[in-house]
């Protein structure tokens, strides 16, 4: 499953499979103990030991196959009806991670769409958030102001490098809506609850009846400040809050 010129490959997919190919220099008959990625297998069944139903012996799987191809990044996995039996006294279920709505902001005037099939928020592909008016819809009305970034924006795909990459597009998207004073983006003529609509003066009012605490980029600098001066203590660049009642204490 290694193309042949791993050059070819974008950075991210490139990089992982360099590691795997490198892979060790000691051979498996040579080696204390081994292990290995075997790929194209979907689970069917855990199976119990005869004696005791509590004890896992082996497990089944369907073998598969990536159609149209195996390199192509949109591939999706077919059945091919072929099953094998992998022994194990141990299993890691792996359910993966899907991003959650919003909560409270669903049901308001000041709604935050959210595709619970597909687990992101509908957007243009660069970030900008769109309202369509079903799920199985292609989005198709840009709610104004609102982007989105990250697994919740794409989907739980990618590694560090492409979720930077991500953030990069949709920091993009808005410079490029405020340099041109698009509409999604800077509408005076749509209210967001009271006020002008426009930035924080257009939530206001609903985020401070919600209990949410305005955090401006001077207070930013001092949780920042806190940050550095415990990670010196330390001896290390930073030391980050880990709670949000700590984080803005810094603020009181």
């Amino acid at each position: 499953m290694i193309p042949e010129d791993i050059k070819t490959l974008p950075r991210a997919p490139r990089r992982i499979m360099e590691v795997l190919k490198k892979g060790s220099n000691l051979s498996v008959p040579l080696a204390d103990r081994s292990w290995s990625l075997d790929f194209c297998l979907s689970p069917t069944e855990f199976k119990a030991s005869k004696t005791s139903r509590d004890q896992l012996v082996s497990m089944s799987f369907e073998k598969t196959r990536l159609d149209p191809d195996i390199f192509d990044p949109t591939a999706k996995a077919m059945g091919t009806g072929e099953v094998v039996d992998i022994p194990s006294s141990l299993a890691f279920r792996s359910i993966g991670y899907k991003s959650e709505p919003l909560p409270g902001l669903s049901g308001s005037s000041f709604r935050v769409p959210f595709n619970h099939r597909l687990g992101i928020i509908p957007n243009d592909g660069y970030g900008r958030v769109t309202n369509p008016v079903h799920e199985s819809e292609e989005a198709n009305l840009e709610v104004p102001g609102l982007y989105c970034a990250g697994w919740v924006k794409r989907g739980p795909t990618g590694v560090i490098a492409s979720t930077m990459q991500d953030a990069f597009a949709t920091a993009d998207a808005i410079a490029e809506d405020w340099s041109t004073k698009a509409m999604p983006f800077l509408n005076s003529g749509r209210s967001v609850g009271k006020g002008s609509g426009m930035g924080w003066e257009g939530i206001k009012d609903r985020a401070e009846k919600s209990g949410c605490r305005r955090v401006s980029w001077n207070d930013w600098k001092k949780i920042d400040a806190v940050e550095k001066s415990i990670g010196k203590s330390k001896g290390k660049e930073r030391e980050k809050f880990t709670s949000i009642v700590d984080m803005l204490a810094v603020l009181d």
